[in-house]
């Protein structure tokens, strides 16, 4: 290859890599902030930007119209100090109950609601069937599972031990 045509090939490139990293970095700056908690929000946020919130849904807020998908929720960060209503038309998640941390995604309007176009519920930490999510994890005073039904099941040996 003459001197001329590897310059030119080397620019091309130069520019097709230039723009992939371009276009890669602007469609991932808008993810750089996973979600904002409440109080950041309320201070940074203009009104109609869209942004994710994270917040604890406040006990005895949740409200539903019947015979919509319409509710309406407060959440709060989890010192209490901050709280915000939400309003959110869609899906509910299984796990959603007051008390269990949200992100939402929308918008605040005027009056410093959120109308939020997204729901998502953050899953606990520890497992618990869907039964015992409103009851607390107790533990029996030896560190033995308080429920017997909670303990795995015999190894193979001690089946066979068993006679079974």
């Amino acid at each position: 290859m003459n001197r001329a045509r590897r310059s030119k090939v080397l620019l091309g490139s130069l520019l097709v890599a230039g723009s992939m990293g371009y276009l890669l970095w602007t469609a991932s700056r808008a993810n750089l902030v996973y979600y904002y908690e409440i109080g950041e929000a309320q201070a940074a946020v203009q009104p109609d930007q869209h942004v994710r919130l994270s917040g604890d849904v406040v006990e005895g807020s949740v409200r539903r119209t019947p015979g919509t998908s319409r509710m309406t929720f407060q959440i709060e960060d989890p010192s209490g100090a901050h709280r915000v209503p939400v309003a959110y038309e869609g899906a509910v998640p299984d796990i959603f109950r007051p008390g269990i941390q949200v992100v939402v995604e929308g918008r605040f309007d005027d009056s410093g609601g959120f109308a939020a176009d997204r729901l998502t519920a953050k899953c606990p930490s520890k497992y618990q069937a869907a039964g015992d999510l409103d009851r607390p994890q107790t533990t029996a005073p030896s560190g033995a599972a308080a429920d017997p039904a909670a303990e795995p099941p015999p190894a193979d040996a001690d089946r066979a031990a068993a006679g079974a």
